[in-house]
Protein backbone atom coordinates (compact mmCIF):
# COMPACT_ATOMS: atom_id res chain seq x y z
CA UNK A 1 0.00 0.00 0.00
CA UNK A 2 1.14 3.25 -0.96
CA UNK A 3 0.23 6.35 1.00
CA UNK A 4 0.83 10.01 -0.57
CA UNK A 5 1.04 12.88 1.75
CA UNK A 6 -0.49 16.33 0.68
CA UNK A 7 2.07 18.25 -1.69
CA UNK A 8 4.06 15.47 -3.28
CA UNK A 9 4.46 14.51 -6.63
CA UNK A 10 4.37 11.00 -8.11
CA UNK A 11 5.41 9.06 -10.67
CA UNK A 12 4.43 5.28 -11.09
CA UNK A 13 5.34 3.07 -13.11
CA UNK A 14 2.54 0.27 -14.47
CA UNK A 15 3.52 -3.22 -14.99
CA UNK A 16 1.67 -5.90 -16.33
CA UNK A 17 -1.25 -7.28 -14.57
CA UNK A 18 -1.16 -4.74 -11.79
CA UNK A 19 -4.35 -3.66 -10.69
CA UNK A 20 -4.31 -0.34 -8.85
CA UNK A 21 -7.22 1.10 -6.43
CA UNK A 22 -6.92 4.55 -6.16
CA UNK A 23 -8.59 6.74 -3.33
CA UNK A 24 -8.07 11.05 -3.12
CA UNK A 25 -9.37 12.91 -0.06
CA UNK A 26 -9.86 16.51 -0.09
CA UNK A 27 -9.23 18.21 3.27
CA UNK A 28 -12.88 19.19 3.32
CA UNK A 29 -14.04 15.61 2.96
CA UNK A 30 -11.52 14.33 5.75
CA UNK A 31 -13.11 17.23 8.16
CA UNK A 32 -16.79 15.73 7.20
CA UNK A 33 -16.19 12.02 7.90
CA UNK A 34 -15.33 13.88 11.21
CA UNK A 35 -11.56 11.85 12.39
CA UNK A 36 -9.59 13.54 15.13
CA UNK A 37 -6.45 14.55 13.33
CA UNK A 38 -4.82 15.40 16.34
CA UNK A 39 -4.34 11.62 17.41
CA UNK A 40 -2.66 10.93 14.39
CA UNK A 41 -0.17 13.69 12.96
CA UNK A 42 2.44 11.58 14.19
CA UNK A 43 1.22 8.79 11.96
CA UNK A 44 1.42 11.55 9.46
CA UNK A 45 5.38 11.83 9.70
CA UNK A 46 5.66 8.21 9.16
CA UNK A 47 4.05 8.03 6.16
CA UNK A 48 6.53 11.18 4.79
CA UNK A 49 9.28 8.77 5.60
CA UNK A 50 7.44 5.54 4.67
CA UNK A 51 4.88 5.83 2.05
CA UNK A 52 5.03 2.36 1.09
CA UNK A 53 3.31 -0.11 3.52
CA UNK A 54 3.45 -4.07 3.14
CA UNK A 55 0.16 -4.97 5.17
CA UNK A 56 -0.10 -8.09 6.25
CA UNK A 57 -2.62 -10.64 5.27
CA UNK A 58 -5.26 -9.54 7.89
CA UNK A 59 -4.52 -5.93 6.94
CA UNK A 60 -5.48 -6.43 3.54
CA UNK A 61 -8.25 -8.25 4.49
CA UNK A 62 -9.60 -5.50 6.40
CA UNK A 63 -8.70 -2.94 4.25
CA UNK A 64 -9.78 -4.61 0.97
CA UNK A 65 -13.41 -5.28 2.80
CA UNK A 66 -13.53 -1.55 3.57
CA UNK A 67 -13.02 -1.07 -0.01
CA UNK A 68 -15.72 -3.50 -1.45
CA UNK A 69 -18.58 -2.18 0.85
CA UNK A 70 -17.40 1.36 -0.37
CA UNK A 71 -17.70 0.51 -3.98
CA UNK A 72 -20.91 -1.83 -3.24
CA UNK A 73 -22.61 1.40 -1.67
CA UNK A 74 -21.05 4.02 -4.21
CA UNK A 75 -22.87 1.97 -7.10
CA UNK A 76 -26.04 1.13 -5.47
CA UNK A 77 -26.63 4.69 -7.07
CA UNK A 78 -28.92 5.59 -4.16
CA UNK A 79 -28.00 9.27 -3.44
CA UNK A 80 -30.24 10.43 -0.21
CA UNK A 81 -28.96 11.42 3.06
CA UNK A 82 -28.51 7.78 4.65
CA UNK A 83 -26.67 6.25 2.01
CA UNK A 84 -24.17 9.25 2.74
CA UNK A 85 -23.80 8.64 5.88
CA UNK A 86 -23.01 5.20 4.96
CA UNK A 87 -20.69 6.28 3.20
CA UNK A 88 -18.65 8.44 5.61
CA UNK A 89 -19.07 5.61 7.91
CA UNK A 90 -17.39 3.51 5.55
CA UNK A 91 -14.91 5.87 4.65
CA UNK A 92 -13.92 6.57 8.31
CA UNK A 93 -13.36 3.08 9.00
CA UNK A 94 -11.07 2.66 6.02
CA UNK A 95 -9.54 5.47 6.98
CA UNK A 96 -8.46 4.14 10.91
CA UNK A 97 -7.78 0.79 9.35
CA UNK A 98 -5.01 2.37 7.23
CA UNK A 99 -3.87 4.25 10.16
CA UNK A 100 -3.88 1.21 12.62
CA UNK A 101 -1.63 -0.50 9.74
CA UNK A 102 0.53 2.88 9.97
CA UNK A 103 0.62 2.90 13.42
CA UNK A 104 1.80 -1.19 13.46
CA UNK A 105 4.37 -0.55 11.21
CA UNK A 106 5.84 2.39 12.95
CA UNK A 107 5.66 0.24 16.11
CA UNK A 108 7.78 -2.26 14.43
CA UNK A 109 10.59 0.42 13.14
CA UNK A 110 10.88 2.21 16.70
CA UNK A 111 11.84 -1.34 18.09
CA UNK A 112 15.20 -0.19 16.30
CA UNK A 113 17.84 1.01 18.86
CA UNK A 114 20.16 2.25 16.08
CA UNK A 115 17.53 4.15 14.70
CA UNK A 116 17.84 6.42 18.19
CA UNK A 117 21.45 7.16 17.30
CA UNK A 118 21.02 8.67 14.09
CA UNK A 119 20.35 12.66 13.38
CA UNK A 120 16.79 11.73 11.84
CA UNK A 121 16.35 9.40 14.51
CA UNK A 122 16.56 12.24 17.18
CA UNK A 123 14.97 14.06 15.26
CA UNK A 124 12.23 12.11 15.09
CA UNK A 125 12.04 11.42 19.34
CA UNK A 126 12.07 15.31 19.27
CA UNK A 127 8.87 15.71 16.79
CA UNK A 128 7.50 12.98 18.88
CA UNK A 129 7.76 14.63 22.60
CA UNK A 130 6.79 17.61 21.02
CA UNK A 131 3.03 16.22 19.18
CA UNK A 132 2.80 14.99 22.95
CA UNK A 133 3.61 18.10 25.20
CA UNK A 134 1.08 19.65 22.26
CA UNK A 135 -1.40 17.56 22.36
CA UNK A 136 -1.90 18.10 26.43
CA UNK A 137 -1.47 21.87 26.41
CA UNK A 138 -2.32 23.41 22.92
CA UNK A 139 -5.55 24.63 24.12
CA UNK A 140 -3.51 27.04 27.19
CA UNK A 141 -0.24 27.22 25.32
CA UNK A 142 0.93 28.63 22.23
CA UNK A 143 3.75 30.15 22.35
CA UNK A 144 6.94 28.45 21.01
CA UNK A 145 8.66 29.16 24.00
CA UNK A 146 6.83 27.19 26.59
CA UNK A 147 7.17 24.08 23.91
CA UNK A 148 10.70 24.52 23.63
CA UNK A 149 11.61 24.49 26.99
CA UNK A 150 9.64 21.76 27.94
CA UNK A 151 12.19 20.07 25.22
CA UNK A 152 15.19 21.99 26.77
CA UNK A 153 15.29 23.48 23.43
CA UNK A 154 15.56 26.97 22.28
CA UNK A 155 12.84 28.25 20.48
CA UNK A 156 15.20 28.89 17.03
CA UNK A 157 16.59 25.40 17.57
CA UNK A 158 12.88 23.81 17.86
CA UNK A 159 11.85 25.74 14.77
CA UNK A 160 14.32 24.91 12.68
CA UNK A 161 14.16 21.01 13.73
CA UNK A 162 10.18 20.96 12.88
CA UNK A 163 11.41 22.78 9.65
CA UNK A 164 13.39 20.29 8.84
CA UNK A 165 11.72 17.25 10.33
CA UNK A 166 7.89 18.50 8.86
CA UNK A 167 8.33 21.02 6.53
CA UNK A 168 6.42 23.10 9.33
CA UNK A 169 7.20 25.57 11.89
CA UNK A 170 6.50 25.41 15.93
CA UNK A 171 3.96 27.87 15.10
CA UNK A 172 2.32 26.25 12.71
CA UNK A 173 1.89 23.15 13.83
CA UNK A 174 0.36 25.07 17.44
CA UNK A 175 -2.22 26.82 14.78
CA UNK A 176 -2.58 23.42 13.49
CA UNK A 177 -3.87 21.89 16.13
CA UNK A 178 -5.91 24.96 17.63
CA UNK A 179 -7.74 25.34 14.51
CA UNK A 180 -8.54 21.74 14.14
CA UNK A 181 -10.18 21.98 18.01
CA UNK A 182 -11.95 25.14 17.06
CA UNK A 183 -13.57 23.42 14.04
CA UNK A 184 -14.86 20.26 16.01
CA UNK A 185 -15.82 22.35 18.28
CA UNK A 186 -18.09 24.29 15.82
CA UNK A 187 -19.38 21.88 14.25
CA UNK A 188 -19.84 19.31 16.61
CA UNK A 189 -20.54 21.31 20.48
CA UNK A 190 -23.50 23.02 21.41
CA UNK A 191 -21.27 25.99 22.56
CA UNK A 192 -21.92 29.29 21.42
CA UNK A 193 -18.69 31.07 19.57
CA UNK A 194 -18.24 33.18 22.97
CA UNK A 195 -18.13 30.12 24.85
CA UNK A 196 -15.90 28.10 22.33
CA UNK A 197 -13.54 31.79 22.39
CA UNK A 198 -13.22 31.10 26.06
CA UNK A 199 -12.68 27.21 26.33
CA UNK A 200 -9.99 27.69 23.64
CA UNK A 201 -8.82 30.06 26.10
CA UNK A 202 -8.67 33.41 24.09
CA UNK A 203 -9.36 36.70 25.41
CA UNK A 204 -12.04 37.32 23.91
CA UNK A 205 -14.58 36.14 20.83
CA UNK A 206 -13.42 39.12 18.45
CA UNK A 207 -9.73 38.19 19.06
CA UNK A 208 -10.85 34.16 18.39
CA UNK A 209 -13.18 35.67 15.35
CA UNK A 210 -9.76 36.76 13.98
CA UNK A 211 -7.26 34.25 14.65
CA UNK A 212 -9.93 31.96 12.90
CA UNK A 213 -10.59 33.82 10.22
CA UNK A 214 -6.04 34.31 9.59
CA UNK A 215 -6.31 30.11 9.71
CA UNK A 216 -9.17 29.22 7.42
CA UNK A 217 -10.36 32.23 5.55
CA UNK A 218 -13.64 32.16 7.20
CA UNK A 219 -15.00 33.65 10.13
CA UNK A 220 -16.24 31.06 12.94
CA UNK A 221 -20.07 31.52 11.99
CA UNK A 222 -19.21 31.18 8.25
CA UNK A 223 -17.72 27.86 9.03
CA UNK A 224 -20.53 26.70 11.21
CA UNK A 225 -22.47 27.23 8.68
CA UNK A 226 -21.13 25.01 6.15
CA UNK A 227 -23.46 22.06 5.92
Amino acid sequence: MFVCPPGRIVQVESQEKASVFLILCEEEFINRIHIDMKQLLHLFMAVREHPCLTLSDEEWSDITRSLEEISGEWHRQRRDSLSEEILLTLFRALAYRICRAIDDQLGQRSGDKQAKDTARGRNAFYFNTFIEELSRNYMQERSVGFYAERLHLTPKYLTALLRTTTGRTATEWIDEYVVLEAKNLLKYSTMNIQEIAYYLHFSNQSFFGKYFKQHTGMTPSAYRSIK
